[in-house]
């Protein structure tokens, strides 16, 4: 069972039909704008640079602040499945609620992932918006001990936007396809699962950006259990990209009728639902 949820994370978190490395531990350090269910905040992952031995993570803490600059308790309970799953939990008013985070494996700047509230799932989505801090050298060689270290800041990618707040607007069309008008009034097209996408210009013209794409893995035919625990990871995939639409059921169901037939299999709807979160969630 754990060897199969192992494979299962690694389908869940292609993009585009690729398949990345698993994440480390440093990558989840970082600040991040985050959102759930259209609450905003500020995520922070830092490094204590504290001395333990275990678990690999146990250096790592967590802070929240609200959008009204309010810090909340928040404490990780684990960070496991080859380091791309977080599980943290951020004390609110009255409420003490559990968040599961999943780092993307195609760009480590973003986490999706559900949340329960009053026992309903919540999609929630976070992008990093300041550069990771690393350990380095002096300058004298390698590594002798902790006071040959020193923190250094290394540049970062330029912070990653949320929908909708850089100037354009994200739709799924009645074909399921993503339609992204952009500020300059170009419109960008992609499709959930295909690599590429079209550029519709002002004028009309159409440009085309083709890359390669591999067929993803597939997994051996889970177990009932499994099974049961695979539809319960596709159905909260189903409130993420839910929320990203903000909650417009009519995109949804643009989605699910162009996109998922009876025929589709647990991983095929995996499979898709997470490129669509990832096509929905990134910067334009």
């Amino acid at each position: 069972m754990a060897r199969l949820c192992a494979a299962l994370v690694a389908v869940c978190l292609l993009g585009s039909g690729h398949l990345r490395a698993d994440a480390q531990v440093s990558e989840w350090i970082g600040e991040y704008a985050m959102s759930h269910d259209g609450l905003q905040g500020t995520l922070r992952v830092n490094d204590s640079r504290r001395d333990c031995a275990a678990p690999a993570w146990c250096h790592l803490v967590l802070s929240y602040v609200d959008a009204k600059g309010v810090r909340l308790p928040a404490t990780i309970v684990v960070v496991d499945q080859m380091f791309q799953h977080m599980a943290f939990v951020i004390t609110f008013a009255g409420n003490r609620q559990r968040f599961d985070g999943y780092l993307m494996s195609w760009d480590k700047n973003r986490i999706a992932g559900t949340t329960v509230w009053q026992g309903r799932t919540f999609g929630f989505y976070a992008f990093k918006s300041t550069p990771v801090r690393i350990l380095q050298p002096t300058g004298r060689g390698a590594f002798e001990r902790p006071g040959d270290l020193r923190v250094a800041e290394t540049p970062a990618p330029a912070p990653a936007t949320p929908p909708g707040t850089s100037g354009s607007v994200k739709t799924i069309a009645a074909d399921g396809s993503v339609q992204t008008t952009l500020a300059d009034g170009r419109k960008r097209v992609t499709r959930p699962g295909v690599c590429g996408s079209t550029i519709i210009n002002p004028d009309g013209t159409v440009r085309t950006i083709m890359c390669a794409q591999v067929q993803p893995a597939t997994p051996p035919l889970p177990d009932q259990a499994s099974e049961l625990w695979l539809n319960g990871h596709s159905t909260s995939l189903l409130d993420i990209i839910r929320s990203l639409v903000g909650n417009d059921q009519a995109s949804v169901d643009n989605y699910l009728r162009n996109f998922e037939s009876p025929q589709s299999t647990v991983y095929d709807r995996i499979f898709l639902r997470t490129d669509l979160i990832a096509k929905l969630s990134e910067p334009s």
